[in-house]
Order: structure tokens, then C-alpha cells, then sequence
């Protein structure tokens, strides 16, 4: 075959996979197992020397870690070899950072060095002045400490006082440090935690020195020291610190364009925006960071909080990767972050970060079974593309007469939340397959709602009972961006749940299905386990979760007892995607014969991906004449054999442009 046959060739398949509907998670799932993170904070580390820090890499490369955040600023001090920062006296004979980049390495891991960022000190004594390099509380011109309206600076206490944000010599000297790190050690990134106020944001509390009301009477023209002007001058204090990210993000790429710029944020952006003036929900519409790492550290007591935390970051439209902070050191019962990384990962979460190493190796045997369930959730993520269809297909709502089952108002559960208003009818303007769908309409509250949409009215006798195994899902269509989803299962005695799983918002079918035979796959629900337990099941419901308004279709809710709903791969040739290459496929090439068209579009006949319909595509199409891909969802219509000497006399046809 000459070269550019096989190119076109190459194109044509890549197309054509590029074009296969998949599963919500399918796109996610790799991704999320990519990024394993584990913070290590000084405090762990420091009084173990050399020896001890290779111990902490090694444990945490023991249960896959791939991303170790290591702390090397504490309140302006180093565990490095800094030019700017006194280093910590209990390690000034050693290199700590040095030591954890040279064993992450060694183990194919990233290190990422972790600095407090505005933490000056913490205690009620004052740090000592015979350090080489003073501490950064003792330049005093100008001083980095906040002043209070009355004058005072910020008392020592136990607990972290701060420099001024927003003073601009304290903002080029965490740039220095920040530079100082990236330029001079082999670090994948730099980590940025307390990136924020840090205290009291009440007016009286908030930095009041000449400078800073200087700096806001120029920007703003008001006075800071005037009550009325408190949400002005919060909204500057906002500013200035998302000023400094976007300035770190500039230090640490021109330092090395590789490194990862990453930020331990609030675990609800509105949260860090009104309580702790971190904006960061600008940070990441801007694209100012590579990873954010909300942290949600929930007990059982408050675990209700996140999903909807979860969902209010996943909703902001950015390019930076989200790796949640999940706090372990809370959980008294080792399957509680099982079920916390099933919400992040269902979520549409980029990865995972735990908080933190003495938690999972340093708490005994509770310890150990937190580290193994972590580390056997994420490994069940890789590689679970559903397997090829196999078995038959059996459609419990598919919507072409009427709505099955799924005929009660979208308001007829109790469970809803958030939820103003909602509709749901039957729809033949739109299909995933036929001639209707379903279409749903959810007038929710903006700050979250969640959907039950009750098949049968709640009564399991009313739905259909299936095999409890194979695999069950449904089609979904929307542009309403942010949405989950999840199924629902009498099992019969109990319920239980399919994890979440992210709604692709792109205007195209899209499938979502669930393995009944894997237990990772479910979570419990009303008396259940979250394990499958049959004999048999049937739909109970299915469950969406958004913000706001949303607008959606639902389609083919089906079960397959012997394989998954997963399309098979597309035939060469076959350009209208419905498993066999026949006469609608010859025509899509016929009525296109000669014509220049998109390069690529299967609808306009040009299998052969080169923009133009012509022989090549014609030969395609014929060379899988009458071949066919198990059917899937779909009735083949037996194709006219005569129509073939038709298409056969064209094959003399010259292509021409």
C-alpha cells in the first residue's frame, strides 16, 4: 500500500475512535490514578534524619504514591540550603530537601517542595536573631507583620501570626524564596499552603499600616480605615493575593518551565473567598495554577459536606488539575475514605491527595487499612474501560412509545434537594437511538440540588427484575455543565448506589454504566451494603446531582446480563455508525462524489479522512461491503444484494478535484 494510503488509513481510525460515544468516566479514570498524592510535613520528619526521610519515600512508593508534597517552610524558616531563610537548627547539618528529591527520584516519584506561605511564626517566643541570615520578622524596613487599626502588631500566640499579604517587599521575598527553591534543587514543583489570611478578617483586624492604606487609597481612592469600606478594601486584600499567585506562577516557570505550580486551597471556593479572602475560584478560571488541592478533610460526623464542596470546585471552568485533599487523620473507620475517594473520583476529580504520612503509617493497624484501601480504590480506576459487548441487550426504558417505568413527575421523591422545580417528558426532537428520549428540565438552587427520578413510583414490583450481574446504564445529552449522576438498585431487600460518575455537558450522547459485579462500583443506600447481592435487582431510580438550572436528555436505560452496553468499535466504511456497511453508506460517498469536505466527516462520505470523496473512499467502503459488528441497541436491516453490481461499476471512476 503506498505511504499515503496507510497515513489516510491512520487518520480514519483515529477519527473514528475519536468519535466513539464512551462511558462518563472513561476519560477520567487513567487520569485520576496518575496523581497519588501524599503530603509529609516537617514535623515528621525532621528529627529522623537522612535515614528517616528515605524511609518516608520508600513507605509511601510501598502503597503507589506518585506525587509527595514534602515541607521545607514552616514560618519563615528552611529545611534547605536557603539564601534568604535561617534553616531549622535541627537539620542545619543535613539537606532535607535534597535527601527527599534523591530518594522520589530514585522511586519514580515527583516531589514537590511544600512551603507555608505567609506563616512568619508560631509560638510566644519570639525567634532568635543570631542566625546568619535574621528572620524575615526582624527586617524592619519595612516590617512584614500585620499592624491592626490601633497599631499593634499581630500578638504572638500558638498559633501562626503573618506577614502583610499585600506589602509588596514581602510578596518580591516569598518570589525570592520561591526562585531560590526552583532555580537551585531538582524539584517537579513548588506547593504553596497558606496561601491566604491567616486570622480575623473584621475590619479592625486587617492590615492598617501607611503602606497598605496608601497602596488602597491610590487603587481605590477610599480610605481603609473607614468602616463603610470594609468589603472594598477585603476585595483588594483578594486581589493582592491573587496577584502574588499569578507573580509565583511566573517565578516558578521561568525558574523551569516543567515545574508544577500546585496550592493547597479551601475545600469550598465561596468558603475561601468570604472567610479567608483566597480567591481561588479566579485562580483557576485564570489558569494560574497546575494543580489545586481543596482540602475537604471531613469526619463521619460532616462527611455530608463533600459533595457539594467537591462539586462547587469541579463546576469552575479551568485547565488546572483538581487533586482533592482528603483528610484520613479524621476517620476512625478505615472504609470511610473509601467512600470519600469514590465522591471525588465520580466527581470528575484529577487525582487525590492525602493528609497524611504518619496518618497511614504511624496509626497501627487502623493505619495499615487505611493505606491498603486507598491504594486498592485507585488501582480498581486503572484500566476499568467496560469489556466488549457480548450477550444481548435487554432495554428497560428505551422512551420510543411512551416513558416505561419512568413516568412519575421528577418531583416524586422525597429525597430531592435544592430543588425549585422540575419536569420531565418525552421527547422526539432528540434520540439517542429511535425516535424519543427523555427530556428533563431542573430548576435548582445554585448553590447545589440532587434529582431522584423515581422509576416505577418507588414500588420494585412496578420495574422489571434482572440477573445481578453484567452490567446496567442509560444515555445522557446536555450542555449544562457541572452534573453528576448515579443509578440506583433494589436489591431486592436493600438499595444500594453506583458511584457518581461526571456528566460530559458537550451536546453529544454519551453512556454511563455500571459493573454489577464489581463492589468498588457501589455504595450503600437505604438498608444496603454497596456490595450487589441479588439474586436479582431491578432500577429503582436514577440520581442526578448539579447547581442552577440544567437541561438534559435521557435515553435506552438498559442491562446486559453477559457483557457491557459499550458500542462496538466502528467498521471501515461504515459511516453511518449503525454496525453494518451497506447501501447508506455507499450513498453518504455517492451523493458527496467530488466534492472537497470536511476532512474526516464520516457523514459527508470521506472514510478515507483526506477532505475529499472520491475512489479511495469508494474502495473503503466496498472492501467491508456486507460486514457487520454485533448489534448494539439497534436492528440492522438486511441490506439489497442487487445494490452492489450498482456500486461495483463505479469503482472506474477517475478521482478528479
Amino acid at each position: 500500500m503506498p505511504r499515503t494510503s496507510i497515513l489516510c488509513m491512520t487518520c480514519l481510525i483515529a477519527g473514528l475512535l475519536a468519535c466513539l460515544p464512551q462511558s462518563a468516566n472513561a476519560a477520567t479514570t487513567g487520569d485520576f490514578a496518575d496523581f497519588r498524592g501524599l503530603w509529609v510535613s516537617r514535623f515528621e520528619y525532621r528529627n529522623l534524619g537522612p535515614v528517616g526521610v528515605q524511609q518516608i519515600v520508600a513507605d509511601a512508593a510501598s502503597m503507589g504514591i506518585t506525587d509527595l508534597v514534602f515541607q521545607v517552610r514552616g514560618q519563615g524558616d528552611a529545611y534547605y540550603n536557603s539564601n534568604f531563610e535561617p534553616q531549622y537548627a535541627g537539620t542545619a547539618s543535613w539537606d532535607p530537601l535534597q535527601t527527599a528529591i534523591d530518594a522520589a527520584h530514585a522511586n519514580d516519584m515527583k516531589l514537590h517542595a511544600w512551603i507555608n506561605t505567609m506563616p512568619l511564626w508560631n509560638g510566644t517566643t519570639a525567634p532568635s536573631t543570631s542566625s546568619a541570615i535574621p528572620h524575615p520578622w526582624y527586617h524592619t524596613n519595612p516590617s512584614y507583620r500585620v499592624e491592626d487599626l490601633n497599631g499593634n502588631l499581630q500578638p504572638l500566640k500558638s498559633g501562626y501570626v503573618i506577614a502583610n499579604p499585600i506589602n509588596p517587599q514581602w510578596q518580591q521575598h516569598v518570589n525570592n524564596v520561591a526562585d531560590d527553591i526552583v532555580s537551585n534543587y531538582d524539584v517537579d514543583g513548588l506547593h504553596l499552603d497558606y496561601i491566604r489570611y491567616i486570622g480575623s478578617i473584621a475590619h479592625s483586624d486587617l492590615p492598617h499600616d501607611a503602606q497598605s492604606h496608601a497602596m488602597f487609597q491610590t487603587a481605590t481612592g477610599l480610605d481603609a480605615a473607614n468602616p463603610s469600606n470594609v468589603g472594598a478594601y477585603q476585595q483588594y486584600i483578594r486581589d493582592r493575593i491573587t496577584d502574588l499567585v499569578g507573580d509565583l506562577q511566573t517565578t516558578v516557570k521561568a525558574a523551569d518551565p516543567n515545574a508544577q505550580l500546585s496550592a493547597a486551597v479551601w475545600r469550598d471556593p465561596d468558603i475561601g473567598t468570604n472567610n479567608y479572602l483566597q480567591e481561588y475560584r479566579t485562580w483557576l478560571e485564570n489558569d494560574l495554577l497546575d494543580i489545586a488541592m481543596p482540602m475537604i478533610y471531613l469526619s463521619s460526623t460532616n462527611n455530608q459536606l463533600l459533595q457539594p464542596n467537591i462539586q462547587n470546585t469541579m463546576n469552575i471552568q479551568t485547565n488546572t488539575l483538581i487533586a482533592p485533599g482528603l483528610g484520613p487523620y479524621l476517620h476512625n473507620d478505615a472504609d470511610l475514605i473509601v467512600q470519600q475517594l469514590q465522591t471525588i473520583h465520580g466527581a470528575g476529580a484529577n487525582g487525590s491527595t492525602m493528609f497524611s504520612y504518619n496518618t497511614l503509617f504511624k496509626d497501627g493497624q487502623l493505619g495499615i487499612d487505611k493505606r491498603n484501601n486507598i491504594q486498592a480504590f485507585i488501582d480498581s480506576t486503572v484500566n476499568t474501560e467496560p469489556p466488549p459487548p457480548g450477550g444481548t441487550i435487554v432495554p428497560l426504558v428505551d422512551f420510543e412509545a411512551d416513558e416505561g417505568t419512568l413516568y412519575a413527575s421528577p418531583t416524586f421523591s422525597g429525597s430531592n434537594r435544592g430543588i425549585n422545580s422540575a419536569t420531565a417528558d418525552r421527547d422526539t426532537a432528540e434520540a439517542h437511538e429511535g425516535i424519543a428520549s427523555q427530556r428533563i428540565f431542573v430548576d435548582g438552587d445554585a448553590g447545589g440540588w440532587m434529582l431522584r427520578h423515581v422509576s416505577g413510583v418507588g414500588d420494585p414490583g412496578n420495574n422489571v427484575a434482572i440477573d445481578a450481574q453484567g452490567w446496567i446504564g442509560f444515555w445522557l445529552m446536555t450542555n449544562s455543565p457541572g452534573m453528576t449522576v448515579q443509578i440506583g438498585l433494589d436489591d431486592p431487600l436493600s438499595a444500594d448506589r453506583g458511584l457518581l460518575k461526571p456528566v460530559t455537558a458537550d451536546g453529544q450522547w454519551h453512556l454511563y454504566q455500571w459493573d454489577l459485579d464489581n463492589d468498588l462500583q457501589w455504595e450503600d443506600w437505604a438498608n444496603g451494603d454497596g456490595l450487589i447481592t441479588g439474586p436479582t435487582l431491578s432500577l429503582d431510580s436514577i440520581f442526578f446531582h448539579g447547581a442552577g438550572n440544567a437541561t438534559f436528555f435521557l435515553d435506552d436505560v438498559a442491562y446486559n446480563s453477559n457483557g457491557s452496553l459499550t458500542p462496538p468499535a466502528l467498521l471501515d466504511g461504515d459511516l453511518d455508525g449503525d454496525g453494518f456497511v451497506g447501501i447508506t453508506d455507499l450513498n453518504l460517498v455517492l451523493s458527496n462524489w467530488n466534492q472537497t469536505v470536511t476532512e474526516g466527516d464520516l457523514t459527508s462520505g470521506d472514510p478515507s479522512g483526506d477532505g475529499f470523496v472520491g475512489i479511495t473512499d469508494l474502495n473503503i467502503v466496498l472492501g467491508n461491503w456486507n460486514a457487520s459488528t454485533p448489534p448494539q441497541n439497534l436492528v440492522n436491516i438486511p441490506e439489497p444484494g442487487t445494490l452492489t453490481l450498482l456500486s461495483l461499476g463505479l469503482i472506474g471512476l477517475r478521482r478528479r478535484r
